[in-house]
């Protein structure tokens, strides 16, 4: 697999004292709302949304437009985690913000991955597992073995809701299988490293501009071997993001003639597609362009 890109650890960032002075104050609070799941970022969002149905509130933490690997909680934010039922994450170091969280909030955090065999970067584990529907369902699977736990009185309907996006998750898969059939190009060259598990799974190989992280920066030696690759293979698109930079794809663009295309990684809505767009929408809009890019 061909990943050019430059990896740093995840970031690790010390909480600031005056939180941490937060969540004692507000830990000993009464609970006033306890139907409520906190999720920390949009994929996460949309299948607990799938599986619980109207039994719970669902609420995505990262507002929409905002990047998930820079997200950081707001003391409102952590105060709230007491009073719900749980807080669902991804793990694999996207949420560098829940090492700290005290062991009473601790206690009722879930990591939804813990199924999905992690595929590693450079040797750094790479978190962007929800990107194959394949994983998503394994997601959905965790999510639903600890709803079932939290509420085993609606255990039949969570079973039901499971069922029904498993076939659609399915469904999508099999049509990624389809169309990559058509294939000639098999290299994508990608805004950041959120691929990995996509082209693993359908037999691709990605060119990353940025690494696990969007703002991560290439080395000039790196986006020169990524100009080689893209003028060797005849690649003709660059896919970039909404809310990474696109300084570096647009020079690679100008420097080969290749044309700009956004590709989702799915980690955060923009503000406008909400209620509008779904992961499934999204993968498939993903799927078009991808197809359209590899003829």
């Amino acid at each position: 697999m061909i990943c050019i890109c430059i990896y740093n650890h995840m970031k690790k960032r010390n909480l600031i004292p005056w939180i941490l002075l937060f969540f004692s104050l507000f830990s000993c609070q009464e609970k006033k709302n306890e139907n409520v799941i906190f999720t920390s970022f949009y994929p996460i969002y949309d299948f607990t949304k799938r599986i619980v149905g109207d039994h719970f509130d669902v609420v995505n933490l990262t507002p929409p437009g905002v990047e998930p690997h820079d997200f950081e909680l707001s003391t409102k934010q952590v105060a709230s985690f007491y009073d719900g039922k749980a807080l669902f994450l991804n793990g694999i170091g996207m949420e560098y913000w829940s090492d700290s969280l005290p062991k009473d909030l601790k206690d009722k955090t879930y990591t939804v991955t813990d199924k999905i065999e992690i595929r590693k970067e450079d040797g750094i584990d790479d978190p962007h597992v929800w990107l194959t529907p394949l994983n998503a369902i394994a997601e959905m699977k965790d999510i639903l073995s600890i709803v079932n736990t939290l509420d085993p009185t609606h255990k039949e309907d969570y079973e039901k809701n499971y069922q029904k996006a498993e076939q659609e998750f399915l469904s999508l898969h099999e049509e990624i299988k389809e169309k990559r059939k058509t294939f000639t190009q098999n290299k994508l060259v990608v805004a950041h490293a959120a691929f990995g598990y996509f082209c693993q799974e359908y037999d691709l190989e990605q060119i990353a501009v940025h690494g696990l992280e969007p703002e991560e920066e290439p080395t000039a030696k790196e986006i020169e071997n990524i100009l080689d690759l893209v003028k060797e293979y005849n690649i003709n698109t660059i896919f970039t993001e909404e809310m990474a930079s696109q300084e570096i794809a647009e020079k690679i663009s100008q420097e080969t003639g290749c044309k700009l295309e956004v590709l989702s990684p799915i980690e955060s809505l923009e503000e406008e597609e909400v209620g509008k767009e779904d992961y499934l929408s999204l993968m498939r809009e993903n799927l078009e362009k991808i197809e359209d890019a590899c003829k």
